[in-house]
């Protein structure tokens, strides 16, 4: 995926449905939303760059952090 400055609904979904989350259990937008956050919070530390393309196992990644910061799990 080539970056702009945000995850759209489409690739949200597809990065959702690559981790199998339930979107019975989680709003899309829900979802989409702690994408964004995860990804410009990697924008600001440098770990990715405006206009680089992402593999879907980079997007994963992002996504496996968004759902741990929607769904804590308790120690």
């Amino acid at each position: 995926m080539k970056i702009t400055n945000h995850i759209n609904e489409k690739e949200a979904k597809r990065i959702g449905e690559r981790l199998k989350v339930n979107f019975d259990a989680f709003d899309l937008q829900e979802f989409r939303d702690a994408l964004n956050v995860e990804f410009s919070a990697e924008l600001k530390e440098g770990e990715i760059h405006n206009h680089q393309d992402l593999s879907e196992n980079e997007l994963e990644a992002i996504g496996r952090v968004a759902m741990a910061h929607i769904n804590p799990f308790e120690d």
